[in-house]
């Protein structure tokens, strides 16, 4: 890992760093070189403002040949290309759920299995377990529950359900507003438990979208794409949906994550990242006589907090 001495010494010794890597890289020990250019990354994110730092991104990286190297992962360059017009779709967030070989079966391989097994992708493998559990839980606290999943993906943590394995869910809405996400939910759960909803998070924050009483819902990756306060809107929103009893869980990476330097300097992903004070301020337009029960809590990785509310 680079020491950065001085900010304004930092983007001429990043070039060379960069530089560096970027021949070590072509020579082996994969992990190693991986390694040390996610940890100076995040310290050069660290050091940096947030407009330098989308300067070197900008400019520094986008121009570097360790790009196009490092894009030899197709997860990589899948995040850079946004083959579907937006950051974090669900065929990117599928190369992390499992393991695929790659055109390039050696460096490009090894660069792959390395960002798979680091801690971004490690949370978002828990995440996917813990919305399955909160189904079903649910599902055995209230018959035939109605489940509501906002901006759901390819609702992979549905396929990990027992509930919805067993039919034990009452009806499952998934909405996203990709299309192609919401075939894919199709093809994986056929028959009338699981029913895909073309929507968009605009329309529900304007109200002109608005589901009947739900038991649970919950948005697993959305809120790291939204400002504070359109996400309050949102939640609000949200909350009004629930029946007496209802739960909304809500997920979004902590301001922590290590990943974040990589994830910016050579994916373009950009996500916004929150403390627990900006998770429980989600619920401040929401009447606090309508909340019976308000927690938050970190994944065991601890780079992932989930804001729980229970409605009265």
């Amino acid at each position: 890992m680079m020491e950065w001495v001085e900010r304004s010494d930092a983007f001429l010794q990043a070039d060379v760093w960069l530089h560096d890597i970027f021949v070590r890289l072509q020579r082996g020990n994969v992990e190693a070189n991986m390694s040390a250019l996610y940890q100076g990354l995040h310290l050069l994110r660290r050091k940096c403002d947030r407009e330098e730092w989308h300067v070197f991104c900008l400019e520094s990286t986008r121009a570097h040949p360790l790009r196009k190297l490092l894009h030899l992962c197709p997860y990589s360059r899948h995040g850079y290309e946004r083959p579907r017009g937006y950051a974090g779709d669900a065929d990117l967030i599928d190369y992390v759920y499992s393991q695929r070989k790659t055109e390039d079966p050696l460096i490009g391989q090894s660069i792959y299995r390395f960002l798979y097994q680091q801690t971004g992708p490690q949370c978002v493998r828990e995440r996917r377990m813990i919305l399955a559990r909160e189904i079903d839980t649910i599902a055995e606290r209230v018959h035939k529950p109605r489940v509501l999943s906002i901006a759901c993906g390819h609702l992979r943590e549905a396929e990990r359900s027992r509930a919805v394995a067993e039919r034990r869910v009452g009806l499952f809405l998934a909405m996203d507003q990709d299309t192609s996400s919401l075939e894919e939910v199709a093809r994986q759960h056929p028959g009338d438990l699981v029913r895909p909803v073309c929507d968009n998070v605009r329309s529900i924050v304007l109200g002109r979208s608005v589901f009947e009483p739900q038991d649970l819902i919950y948005s697993a990756g959305l809120y790291d794409y939204l400002s504070q306060n359109v996400a309050q809107r949102l939640t609000r929103r949200l909350f009004e949906m629930l029946r007496p009893g209802g739960r909304l869980v809500i997920a979004n990476f902590a301001l922590s994550t290590p990943d974040a330097g990589y994830l910016e300097a050579f994916m373009d992903w950009w996500l916004v990242y929150r403390d627990e004070e900006q998770m429980r301020d989600l619920a401040a337009e929401i009447d606090p006589a309508q909340i019976s029960r308000m927690n938050l809590f970190r994944d065991s990785v601890g780079h992932v907090i989930y804001l729980e509310l229970e409605r009265h």
